[in-house]
């Protein structure tokens, strides 16, 4: 069981579908049923929302395998909770009307430490086994 994990990617799917329902939103009210045309802010919620597509699937992979390799729960929540926070301030700077580059900036730093550091308990998990 990855109960952790579960409750994370619950979460994570809150946010998901907040960015899905922005970008449809944008969508209906500039009639735009492909692409960006020429719409700034649909383009700004197109890249927010690719950009959490591009990274939720590995991050959850890797909450899953600390869970089973039995990382302590508490370490995957804090990690777990690290890149949650880094993907909600990435999101919320491409929401704004002017992008804020240095919330965007934390942001992807928080989801690369968090990944980073997800990667790293996995594979000192692996050489303790070895």
């Amino acid at each position: 069981m990855v109960p952790t994990t579960a409750l994370l990617s619950s979460i994570l799917f809150l946010l998901y579908w907040r960015l899905s329902k922005n970008v449809i939103s944008l969508r209906r009210k500039s009639k735009i049923i492909l692409g960006v045309g020429k719409q700034k802010d649909l383009e700004q919620a197109v890249a927010a929302h690719s950009n959490f597509n591009q990274y939720v699937p590995l991050a959850l992979i890797m909450l899953a395998c600390m869970e089973l390799n039995k990382i302590h729960f508490s370490l995957v929540f804090l990690v777990g909770c690290i890149f949650i926070a880094g993907r909600i301030i990435h999101a919320k700077s491409f929401l704004k009307e002017k992008m804020d580059i240095s919330q965007r900036v934390l942001g992807m730093k928080l989801t690369f430490y968090s990944m980073i550091a997800m990667s790293i308990f996995n594979v000192v998990s692996f050489l303790i086994r070895i």
